[in-house]
């Protein structure tokens, strides 16, 4: 058996002793990771303000939009990232452009992957999705929103992995949203006007279709939309809907009630 020198001895161990302590600090920064939750979403998760003239639309403070009520209740427990885009549908492009941008751009089964490689490591993704597929020159019907929203739960937990990570794709919490409210005081009108009962078809039709995905029925908190547009939340609605989401978010990712946490 070969024998070394006392100083080639030692400076194996330091090497060694030195990978040790770097693999105890990345599983320890692991350990202490907060879960990170992914809102994907349209207008009414990027904080859309009703008005009467319709166009152009000013956005809520962070913290008064729902996703920062929500990540302001799950303070210390969870970190709360933010995908929102106004005009974003579930599945389906526009079939011209936009204000300017191509149609496609707002089709949410096309962003999603890139969503949640760009934010990898998730642990949950919350999508609300379904408000803009209901605009008239879409035509779409409830139970081919409720398809599309099944396909974005397929990609999540298809690529929801990231680009060569070992992490696990999230977990997902469908959030249909609010029906609509009174489309008839602005021009929002012209693409929502006699949608009212599609809308509200939606979420019976998504707990149907989506069996086995959690889902949380938006309008058992908050009602039909309340902004003056029957399109966008109020600002009292963002507040009750970050509030009542964050029990279902502690649920999805197990942590503790607020009362344990308080304790």
């Amino acid at each position: 058996m070969p024998e070394y020198p006392m100083s080639q001895l030692l400076s194996r161990a330091a090497k060694a002793l030195c990978c040790l302590a770097l693999l105890a600090i990345a599983h320890a920064a692991q350990a202490e990771r907060l879960p990170r939750v992914l809102v994907f979403g349209d207008s009414n998760s990027w904080g859309w303000i009703a008005s009467p003239q319709g166009f152009p639309a000013q956005r809520l403070n962070d913290a008064a939009r729902w996703p920062g009520v929500l990540g302001a209740a799950l303070a210390g427990q969870a970190t709360v990232l933010v995908d929102g885009l106004s005009g974003r549908t579930v599945d389906v492009d526009y079939p011209k452009p936009l204000v300017g941008l191509p149609g496609a751009l707002f089709n949410g089964s096309r962003s999603l992957p890139e969503a949640l490689a760009r934010e990898t490591p998730l642990d949950l993704l919350i999508v609300m999705l379904g408000t803009n597929d209901l605009r008239s020159d879409l035509g779409r019907t409830p139970d081919a929103i409720a398809h599309g929203l099944r396909t974005l739960v397929a990609q999540a937990r298809r690529f929801g992995h990231g680009v060569a990570t070992p992490y696990a794709p999230p977990a997902v919490l469908v959030v249909v949203p609010p029906p609509l409210g009174d489309v008839s005081r602005t021009p929002l009108r012209a693409f929502f006007a006699g949608m009212e009962a599609k809308s509200r078809a939606l979420a019976p039709t998504v707990q149907r279709a989506l069996t086995g995905t959690p889902i949380f029925d938006a309008a058992e908190t908050t009602g039909p939309l309340a902004g003056i547009d029957g399109v966008h939340l109020s600002a009292a609605q963002h507040a009750m809907l970050g509030q009542a989401l964050a029990p279902a978010v502690r649920r999805a990712l197990i942590l503790p009630t607020a009362q344990e946490t308080a304790r």
